[in-house]
């Protein structure tokens, strides 16, 4: 018996051995660079994407060699800002420059579509499909929508629709400039939202030959039908006397738009602030929204900066602030009413409960 236990012991320590010794002879067939290799490759698989280094993300800009960077920079190839006089001749500048604001208005009219839903819509809608035309850019729902409206309209100049200030996009940051953070706003805020295009413009195109023509048009096909208060206009500079050309020749301007808000803007005379509340936002060295006092019945208020074309960027939070304002005004008469109609139907279970008992 123990004979036969002792070899069934040496048989399992006979088989560790081989073991043993079949591992140490695999591995003396790799070499240093294979072990490497193996372990190189489970730390990378081990990295997560986030701590990989990422390549800052830039939105190019036609063919001109110019990007905007995700903060709003409009750099070139080399990171550099934008340089006006890179060239002896100044006309050759100038060409530049233009080619270039052309291509900076083509990539905010590509952002208004692809990040906002906005559609280009020709205008006069019922027109002959060969006429010149101009277009502006609305929500897809504007006209089918109970929502807020929030209409835009810039200046006069080379801007357009989406523009506040091209030489700002161009110079400084496309942000400040550009319409688009208000876009952003509305969409936060359930606003459909009208862009005018009013300096696409000419003699040839049906409905736009000029300015104030543009917005009646515009008007006639997504604000007639507007019922109650809820248009709210931004208007940049020469905007403020496509307004109050606007106020003027269109009866129902009074009982549909909530509040008007203007940015620096240059009209002369008096607008129907009685029954619709308008701010003038203007150029100013006091803090941004300081009570100025009133000029041609409109409230005046600081803009917070000196500098006109940055009047629609500095005043920009505090026009929303304000549009807001009739939300809460509005939240409050509704707990008004809620209010009413409670002690209304307690009213209501006493008498109940008077006449029950008389039963």
């Amino acid at each position: 018996m123990v004979y036969y236990s002792i070899k069934y012991v040496a048989a399992i320590l006979a088989c560790i051995f081989s073991a043993v010794c079949l591992h140490s002879l695999f591995y003396s067939t790799m070499d240093e660079g294979d072990v490497e290799t193996v372990t190189q490759k489970e730390q990378d698989e081990s990295i997560t994407q986030e701590e990989q280094p990422s390549s800052p993300v830039k939105f190019t800009v036609g063919d001109t060699g110019f990007h905007f960077t995700e903060s709003g920079e409009f750099l070139d190839e080399n990171g550099s800002k934008f340089q006006f006089a890179v060239a002896d001749d100044h006309a050759e500048n100038q060409a530049r420059y233009e080619k270039i604001g052309d291509a900076v208005t083509d990539y905010i009219y590509t952002a208004m579509e692809d990040n906002y839903g906005l559609k280009r819509i020709h205008i006069p809608i019922e027109k002959d499909s060969s006429d010149p035309s101009s277009f502006v850019f609305v929500s897809e729902q504007f006209k089918s929508s109970t929502n807020k409206k929030l209409v835009l309209i810039n200046g006069s100049g080379a801007v357009k629709a989406g523009q506040w200030a091209r030489s700002i996009i161009i110079n400084d940051n496309l942000y400040p400039g550009s319409m688009l953070p208000y876009l952003k706003w509305a969409a936060e805020n359930d606003f459909d939202v009208l862009v005018m295009n009013t300096n696409e413009c000419g003699s040839e195109m049906n409905g736009s030959q000029t300015p104030f023509e543009h917005a009646q048009t515009a008007w006639d096909d997504f604000l007639n039908a507007v019922e109650g208060k809820t248009v709210f206009i931004v208007a940049h500079s020469f905007g403020g006397v496509v307004v109050q050309r606007l106020s003027k020749d269109n009866s129902n301007f009074e009982d549909i738009v909530s509040k008007v808000a203007f940015t620096d803007s240059v009209h002369m005379g008096k607008l129907p602030c009685d029954s619709v509340p308008c701010i003038n936002w203007v150029t100013s060295s006091k803090p941004v929204n300081t009570h100025l006092g009133s000029r041609f019945g409109c409230e005046i208020r600081s803009a917070g900066s000196t500098n006109h074309p940055w009047t629609s960027h500095y005043a920009m939070d505090d026009i929303f602030h304000w549009f807001k304002e009739i939300e809460i005004e509005h939240d409050n008469l509704e707990d008004k009413d809620d209010g009413r109609n409670k002690k209304s139907n307690d009213n209501d279970k006493d008498n109940d409960s008077v006449a029950d008992s008389s039963n």
